[in-house]
């Protein structure tokens, strides 16, 4: 079998039917598709019993790590692939992930492009990032591509790993991170192999119905960031470190402006000389931590 698709559900009953059937009407049919129930007290079980085709893994409820790392456990697929119970794909999107393998078949990472939504109607593609690049092509170091262009180039929904790289990585969600349990997946993923991308957009990620967004982007403790001066240690690329290093040093600029939104100076100082990323976004932040927090406000909301 080609494909495993592995959709976590929790109280997503009034969802999960669209997102399902986007995977049965895919143009490539070679997949398997499970729904991981987290422990789920809605009547999910109802909605799910109209489907013969699928496989159900039931388990208590313990969050979307456990769930997805339940789902690649019990796989079949020579590669899986993620949709959030809410969020759409398009029929083409696994015979794109097709195209992209054949490709690049050393790849250790397959990424289309993606289209976001939002409640107040406005609609976001990710691929305009990638003007410039043929339509399919490889990136040696993902962290360069993603500091000249763009963080939100992948979402979870548009990304496939074959199965034997994570399981032979020992490369898991992280069970009890709520924020930022996929990126570090994608990450450690990318330290060690180059990524195919794809600029057809092949998914809807609806953020209106995103449970996470709406309590909150923010993720001062974020599991990647954790792991780094470890992951540093290890023998990646020296390029991809360089890169990724750097990547690491905006996320922390990002949090200490967060923390300057919320009066919070001596955690937005603490994040900054983590940072120690002598750049003009530096120093613009170190500027915005003195600054009386009225100015430092309005100069953030401003400009983001």
């Amino acid at each position: 079998m080609k494909f495993s698709v592995i959709i976590p559900v929790f109280n997503k009953a009034t969802t999960i039917a669209e997102s399902i059937d986007s995977v049965l009407a895919q143009t490539e049919k070679d997949y398997e598709l499970i729904v991981v129930n987290d422990g789920s007290t809605d009547n999910i079980a109802d909605v799910l019993a109209n489907y013969e085709s699928i496989t159900v893994v039931n388990q208590e409820n313990g969050g979307v790590s456990r769930a997805r790392n339940a789902g690649i456990e019990v796989a079949n697929g020579e590669y899986i692939c993620f949709l959030d119970a809410d969020d759409l794909w398009l029929p083409n999107h696994l015979e794109q992930m097709s195209i992209l393998i054949q490709k690049f078949p050393d790849a250790g990472m397959y990424v289309t492009s993606h289209i976001e939504t939002t409640e107040d109607g406005k609609v976001s593609h990710s691929g305009v990032h990638l003007r410039g690049f043929d339509n399919c092509f490889l990136s040696e170091n993902l962290f360069a591509l993603l500091n000249r262009k763009a963080y939100n180039l992948i979402h979870t929904n548009s990304m496939c790993i074959p199965k034997n790289v994570l399981v032979c990585d020992n490369i898991w969600f992280e069970p009890g991170e709520k924020i930022g349990e996929d990126t570090d997946v994608w990450y450690r993923v990318a330290l060690g192999y180059p990524v195919a991308l794809s600029k057809s957009e092949t998914t809807v990620y609806r953020k209106e119905n995103s449970t996470a967004t709406k309590k909150g982007t923010s993720s001062f403790t974020w599991i990647f960031a954790r792991r780094w001066e470890m992951l540093a240690e290890q023998g990646y690329s020296s390029a991809r470190k360089k890169e990724c290093a750097k990547l690491i040093k905006r996320y922390r600029l990002s949090c200490s402006r967060e923390y300057i939104l919320m009066r919070d100076r001596r955690n937005a100082i603490k994040q900054l000389k983590q940072s120690r990323h002598f750049s003009k976004q530096y120093f613009l932040t170190l500027i915005l931590a003195v600054l009386p927090y009225a100015w430092s406000r309005y100069l953030i909301t401003s400009y983001k």
